[in-house]
């Protein structure tokens, strides 16, 4: 079915992946929708971002750049590039914050008009938080003008909602305010659609925000870009010879290219240093697999702060004593894929993930997953492609049950061979999930909802 042809704005909230500037999985999806919606014919997305570091980005058009005079806030845990938290920040820079994104979306918006000579058919704003009070603003301003009150959507990725929780649970660190500031601006009283990444999400939402139409808030699975996840040629000894450790400043430890000829499996793990991602039960299990099999590797990619970098690097050398495992730092996802190519599984067991998509750019390089029966994964792991292992506490740190059923699940993968009895099975899942698809669905859903 043809789609329509749509002009969209799009505002994110964290940075476009660069060397310099790793970017969490929102940045990454809103640069591959920016990029998807561009790609479909007759369609225009026009994009604004924050950066910590960068103030433009020559590489993309019909994209504008917020330099920030300081970190990008997060919502909750950490993120590769930032610890600056919401709540750590006061009313005025809160403030100053809103109204930089303010003029910034309102001046791109008009750059769009005119470069194109159409006008918006919505404008989507990435996380249920401040970035819909800003376009809620910049409609408001528009309207003033004269002009036409553009339809409103929230791309709702999670992380926002995981902080309204802990503000209605009364969490010290996390005191009642934002989600307080939402519902007195009467945010989604202007917002006409929700896009959730995963039935959790949808209902997650719906709980915060219980007087919005459930009609009019759908589900859809994130894609990935299958021009950059698919399953590489090398063998795992080629492969791993061309990633070198990172270690941490006063480590006293050098950095070294991993020595893949030493083996014949590998288990990876790919994510943010957060304690939610629950890496200290991969280096728990670790310290069994690697003992039972001599052959066997773990490959950490990811980073986060000093701070997160240095405890896990201690947990897994000094805590642990592990011999196997290496931390390559964040990658780019070419390196990505090419890890994931050679990994036997990808071991991924975060608390109540809000979708999962390092799942689906794993199997879509042709290697099975494992994760927790918790949060987004639930909608699409399942025993062809995989394990998720029992989650029904949530705990964090990870208790010695969740260790001890990682363990028991990585070992079954490599004693079964999975990577060659699931592996065709994960290519095939992923099909479905591809960015164009995603994209193209999401424009089809809101010409309904929206009447376009």
């Amino acid at each position: 079915m043809a789609h329509k042809e749509v002009m969209i704005f799009q505002l994110g909230t964290n940075n476009w992946q660069s060397v310099e500037e790793p970017a969490p999985g929102s940045g990454i999806l809103h640069e591959a929708h920016h990029l998807a919606y561009n790609a479909m014919p007759g369609c225009h997305s026009y994009s604004v971002y924050p950066s910590a570091v960068h103030a433009e980005n020559p590489g993309r058009e019909k994209v504008k750049v917020a330099k920030l005079p300081h970190k990008i806030p997060i919502c909750e845990s950490v993120s590769p590039v930032s610890d600056k938290r919401w709540h750590s920040m006061s009313d005025a820079e809160i403030e100053e914050y809103l109204k930089r994104l303010e003029d910034l979306c309102y001046d791109q918006m008009a750059l769009g008009e005119t470069e194109t000579g159409k006008t918006y058919d919505f404008m989507i704003a990435h996380h249920c938080f401040l970035n819909q009070i800003v376009l809620q603003r910049v409609n408001q301003k528009r309207v003033a003008e004269g002009k036409k009150k553009i339809p409103q959507v929230a791309f709702c990725h999670g992380t926002a909602l995981k902080m309204f929780n802990l503000e209605e649970k009364g969490d010290a660190e996390y005191p009642m305010r934002f989600k307080k500031m939402m519902e007195e601006l009467k945010v989604f009283d202007d917002v006409q659609a929700v896009v959730t990444i995963s039935e959790d999400n949808k209902k997650m939402f719906l709980h915060h925000f219980p007087n919005f139409e459930p009609a009019n808030v759908f589900v859809s699975m994130n894609g990935y870009n299958p021009l950059v996840f698919y399953k590489h040629p090398d063998t795992l000894q080629e492969g791993l010879s061309k990633f070198t450790t990172k270690t941490y400043e006063g480590s006293g430890t050098e950095c070294q290219t991993i020595p893949g000829d030493k083996y014949k499996k590998m288990v990876l793990f790919v994510g943010k240093f957060a304690d939610w991602k629950r890496l200290d039960m991969v280096l728990k299990a670790a310290k069994l697999y690697e003992a039972k099999y001599p052959d066997c590797c773990t490959v950490i990619a990811g980073t986060g702060q000093p701070g997160d970098v240095k405890y896990y690097h201690e947990m897994a050398f000094k805590e642990l004593g592990l011999e196997k495992t290496y931390f390559v730092g964040a990658q780019m996802q070419p390196e990505l894929a090419r890890l994931c190519s050679v990994a036997d599984v990808g071991v991924f067991p975060s608390k109540a993930e809000p979708f999962g998509m390092v799942f689906i750019e794993c199997m879509a390089c042709g290697t099975p997953v494992i994760g927790a029966n918790s949060g987004g994964p639930r909608d699409f792991v399942s025993e062809d492609v995989g394990f998720l292992i029992p989650d029904d506490e949530l705990s964090v740190p990870s208790t010695d049950k969740l260790v001890n059923d990682l363990f028991s699940a990585v070992c079954k993968a490599l004693d079964e061979d999975w990577k060659t009895t699931k592996g065709p099975n994960c290519h095939k899942l992923t099909e479905r999930f591809s960015m164009n698809e995603q994209c193209a669905g999401i424009v089809d859903k809101l010409s309904d909802i929206l009447k376009l």
